[in-house]
Formats: C-alpha cells, sequence, structure tokens
C-alpha cells in the first residue's frame, strides 16, 4: 500500500510516471432528487478522508450542491480504470444503493474531458440555470475544504484555479449571467407562474442560510410580496429579515404562521423533515380552504412528500425549477456559445500547463543535481586558484552559474515539450541521461 501523506504526494515522482484526472458525478440532467440525497455526503471532511485512503486516489475534491455531487480525483495513468472502479464502488456501498440504481445515472470522464466539464461548470455551463453565479462559491468552498482536509495536491490545485479564473473571465466576457436567474429568482418564477401578481401575497422564507438568502432578494426585489424569515437561529433570521425589508419569526412559532400565508419556501440545512405532514394538517382548519403552496429547495428535502396529499396544498420541490429552466436557457444559448470557445481555449492552456506541471519535479531534480556538481567543483577550483579577492569570487561564481544555466536550458526546453506532447519515452530518456531514475526496488506505484 503506498504512502496517502500528501506530504509524500504533493510532486510527481521522478520515475516519470504521470497522474491523471478523474471525474465522477451524479447530477440534475440524469439523476431524480431522491437518488442525489442517497448519493449526498453529510460529513464531508469524512467522506474526503476515505476517498483519499482509496489505493489508486492521489487527491481528491468533492462538490456537492444541491443539483449534483462530484468527485474529482487524481490517480495514476495506468491504474485509470482500476481506480474509477474502486471510487465508483466506495461510493454506491457507502450511499447504500443497489448497481442498477448507482450505475444508471452515473455520468463520468477523465483527462482533458474532465478539464471541460470542470471549466463548464464553473462557467455556468453545467448549471441548472446557465450562467447563475452560485457555483463559484460552492466551487471554492468545495477546495477550501479539501485543503483543510489535505486531500487537495498541486494538480488539483492547478486545475480548479484555473476553473474559477475562467468561470470569472466568462462572466466578464459575456452576458450569460446578465439577469442573473439563480435557483432564488427561479423560485420566485414559479411563485408568479402560480399566483401571478405577487402583490401583498404573504411568503415565508425558512431557512437563513445562502439558498433562502438568494430567495429572499429575489423576492425583495419585486417589492411586492410581504415577506417572513424563520430560522433556527433567530439572530441570524433577524439579520437576513432587515436586509430584505421582511420580518423575522421564531422558529417555534412557524406553525402559526403558515395558518396565514400563501406560500413557504423550505431552504434549510437541515438533515431532517422540516414540515411533515402532521404540522400541516393541523394548519388546515385556520387556512379555510385557502392554498398554500410549499416550494422545497433543501438538499436533502426538509419537507414530507405525503404533505402533497393534503387538500389546498400544493408542493414542489428543485425538479420542479427544471421548466424554469429550460425557458432562460433558450434566452441565453447566444452567450452560452461565445461562453463555450473561452472554456475551449482555456481547457486547452490547462491540459498544457498540467502537463508541464508533471515534469517540474524532474527539472527541480536536475537543476538540484547540477547545482551540487556546480557547488563541489567550484570549491575545488577556488582551492587550487589560492588567494582571490571578494570580487574574483564573484565573477568565478557566476561564471559557473551562467555555465549551469546554459547547459540545462535545452534540455529543459526540450523535456517541457516532451511533456506537452505527451513523449513519455523522451522524458523517461532524459531522466536515465541525468542519473535521475530512482534506485532499484523503489515505490513505483504512487505518485510521491
Amino acid at each position: 500500500m503506498p504512502n496517502k501523506s500528501l506530504k509524500n504526494t504533493k510532486n510527481v515522482r521522478i520515475c516519470g510516471e504521470t497522474s491523471r484526472i478523474l471525474n465522477l458525478r451524479f447530477t440534475h440532467k440524469k439523476t431524480p432528487i431522491t437518488t442525489l440525497e442517497a448519493l449526498t455526503f453529510n460529513d464531508l471532511h469524512r467522506a474526503l478522508e476515505e476517498m483519499h485512503a482509496l489505493s489508486y486516489v492521489q487527491e481528491c475534491v468533492i462538490l456537492q450542491t444541491c443539483n449534483r455531487v462530484e468527485i474529482f480525483a487524481t490517480v495514476p495513468e495506468q491504474n485509470l480504470v482500476k481506480a474509477e472502479s474502486e471510487i465508483a464502488e466506495h461510493w454506491r456501498q457507502r450511499a447504500g444503493l443497489d448497481k442498477e440504481r448507482f450505475y444508471h445515472t452515473l455520468e463520468k470522464s477523465s483527462n482533458s474531458e474532465a478539464l471541460i466539464h470542470l471549466l463548464r461548470l464553473t462557467s455556468g455551463l453545467e448549471s441548472m440555470i446557465v450562467g447563475e453565479d452560485q457555483i463559484l462559491g460552492q466551487v471554492r468552498e468545495a477546495v477550501n475544504k479539501a485543503k483543510k482536509c489535505g486531500t487537495i495536491g498541486p494538480i488539483l490545485e492547478t486545475a480548479f484555479k484555473k476553473a474559477v479564473k475562467t468561470g470569472i473571465a466568462v462572466r466578464l466576457k459575456t452576458a450569460i449571467n446578465k439577469g442573473a436567474i439563480s435557483i432564488g429568482s427561479a423560485a420566485v418564477d414559479l411563485l408568479e407562474e402560480v399566483f401571478g401578481d405577487l402583490k401583498d401575497r404573504k411568503i415565508v422564507v425558512v431557512g437563513a442560510g445562502e439558498t433562502g438568502g438568494l430567495v429572499g432578494k429575489a423576492l425583495a426585489l419585486r417589492k411586492q410580496a410581504v415577506l417572513f424569515v424563520a430560522n433556527r437561529t433567530y439572530d441570524r433570521g433577524v439579520r437576513l429579515a432587515r436586509m430584505l425589508g421582511g420580518q423575522a419569526v421564531r422558529f417555534n412559532k412557524l406553525s402559526e404562521l403558515l395558518a396565514h400565508v400563501d406560500a413557504v419556501i423550505v431552504a434549510t440545512s437541515a438533515p431532517h423533515y422540516v414540515l411533515k405532514k402532521e404540522l400541516v394538517e393541523r394548519i388546515l382548519d385556520d387556512r379555510k380552504d385557502k392554498k398554500l403552496l410549499i416550494i422545497d429547495l433543501a438538499q436533502p428535502r426538509n419537507v414530507e412528500e405525503s404533505v402533497a396529499e393534503l387538500p389546498n396544498i400544493e408542493l414542489r420541490n428543485i425538479d420542479d425549477l427544471r421548466g424554469v429552466a429550460e425557458t432562460n436557457l433558450r434566452m441565453r444559448l447566444r452567450e452560452a456559445k461565445r461562453a463555450e470557445t473561452i472554456v475551449e481555449k482555456e481547457a486547452r492552456r490547462l491540459e498544457l500547463m498540467l502537463k508541464r506541471k508533471q515534469v517540474e519535479p524532474i527539472i527541480s531534480a536536475m537543476c538540484c543535481r547540477a547545482e551540487e556538481i556546480r557547488c563541489k567543483e567550484l570549491k575545488k577550483a577556488l582551492r587550487m586558484l589560492g588567494k582571490l579577492d571578494d570580487e574574483q569570487r564573484k565573477v568565478i561564481d557566476n561564471l559557473t552559474h551562467k555555465l549551469t544555466e546554459r547547459i540545462l536550458y535545452h534540455p529543459i526546453v526540450k523535456l517541457r515539450k516532451a511533456a506537452e506532447s505527451g513523449d513519455v519515452n523522451k522524458v523517461s530518456f532524459v531522466q536515465e541521461l541525468f542519473g535521475l531514475n530512482p534506485p532499484q526496488g523503489a515505490e513505483e506505484s504512487d505518485v510521491s
């Protein structure tokens, strides 16, 4: 079993083995929300550690939002197929899904396809609502969690850094996010679809986190609805309500409020039901046949499905926002095409960057070896020359530096070009030529 400490996997091993980026994902495009819920990692720190402990995984990042759960990993090139199988089976067993349900909607990509997918992701091209900005923050958060966990290394760090920069560039150079429609504003569009004019409609947002805030802001922009915010932490609810010009309600008073509002948007981070059938059933008499729309934006879901069976209750969830997303997609196709061009260009640059990065440890070793020889021979020469003043010593020192740099210049250029073109034989030849191969019997199955 190779050493899994990232302290020992920060650099590609000198024997020339290359790493590849692998992406396994479940998204709103193919996967129903019930399956996404099962595949979500409740304890992300533990999930990252478990994933990183797998035999072939060198680095890993887990991204999960209400519309997707994705694993990005670097694995040894010659073990790509085995690594894919290992990660998938670990994930499937952890989620407790049978093989048919798991593999039916599993999406995957590797190498350049994985890089293009990552850049499309940060550019908003893979989002349910094309061009939405929320994904950039979610990607940054995923990277930060992987850093805290110690599961990200130089390859994924480079890839994600480039991906975020590309996402920002796409939004600056195109109008893909103009009139931005996030999950929050899509929910508001759904409200208008159901009620028409929202003027004087009473709406409560349950949850003062990121999604609740997005919904609240989209509602506040309409300046029509009467807005309430309910949150378990009352002070946080108060802060959001003040910002939105709404009214905060204590969480234990939510059932009383439900008797009087027109709509409830539930967006908490709770891993359990917040609105159960029993609770909603109790307030029906007080509502006197008045319709109540409940939109569940949480992942996992916060509203018990059987609530939809109650009279005058209309329950919608994230899947219902897809119709809204399709309308927006048609409006943004022109800008999306421009964004695609940027993504393809930046993906090619990133691929070259990563290929060059894989030989940097070899180049570093070459330079270190040359510097050791230079210093050793310089000391010998200075002893032989006898008494020299500081200026003379400096001239000789600079001369040997320049000679070393000039001698190594072309081999380094050729090595980088070989890496870019994927010429493994040439890379191996340079290592052998400079005596940089590991000693016989050294660990060769992992990047270290």
